[in-house]
């Protein structure tokens, strides 16, 4: 709906990142009744840059929108990233959601490990961003095309070398605030975040600083 009422052409891609249940099964009846959607996938739990990496390969416009499937970020936040993308001359849109305009609800706890997590990636690549997590952004399908060859990250740190690379190709990246409150409940298992710090260190060594 969001997109028909913006009156350009589009299209979704719904990835299945080696879904065990009827994610699969679900989101094929609902394309088959959408003409402009359509659903791809592999058999085997990839992570969300794998995911959005192949999304991104079977897709065909000229700029790419990521959104996460929980949907933390509603589809009523493209209009204002493809605002600010014009605007500004940007190749990327990020959403940040610690931007002064956003409206972020967080425990204390929350707070302080992305916070954290923002420090440290600042440190270690120097990207003068706010917020590399966030899942609304949008490309300019030159910039994917550009840096989708030399990335490795595959799960939780994607994010921060997609930027990156980005930065180092002298893409230009513009910041949004969120339009809608968000409610950060997702917690971190110690693993996760040990998963996080390596693939974080495994891009630093690769590519080096922005």
């Amino acid at each position: 709906e969001t997109m028909e009422k913006l009156g350009i052409p589009y299209e979704v891609v719904v990835v299945d990142d080696g879904s065990s249940d009827s994610t699969r099964r679900r989101a094929m009846e609902a394309a088959a009744k959408l003409p402009n959607v359509k659903v791809v996938g592999y058999p085997y739990n990839l992570g969300k840059g794998a995911a959005f990496i192949y999304g991104y390969k079977h897709s065909s416009g000229n700029v790419v929108v990521l959104l996460d499937a929980d949907l933390d970020i509603p589809p009523q936040q493209v209009p204002l990233l493809l605002r600010v993308m014009e605007r500004t001359g940007a190749d990327v849109v990020i959403t940040d959601k610690w931007h002064p305009l956003s409206r972020t609800r967080a425990s204390t706890a929350r707070r302080i490990l992305s916070r954290a997590w923002n420090l440290l990636v600042r440190l270690a690549t120097g990207l003068d961003l706010r917020d590399t997590q966030t899942g609304a952004k949008i490309f300019k399908r030159e910039v994917l095309d550009a840096v989708a060859p030399r990335m490795h990250a595959k799960r939780y740190a994607f994010d921060v070398e997609l930027l990156l690379l980005a930065v180092k190709k002298r893409y230009k990246i513009a910041e949004a605030p969120c339009l809608k409150p968000i409610r950060l409940t997702a917690r971190f298992k110690p693993r996760e975040i040990l998963r996080m710090l390596l693939e974080l260190a495994s891009i630093t060594y690769r590519h080096g600083r922005a």
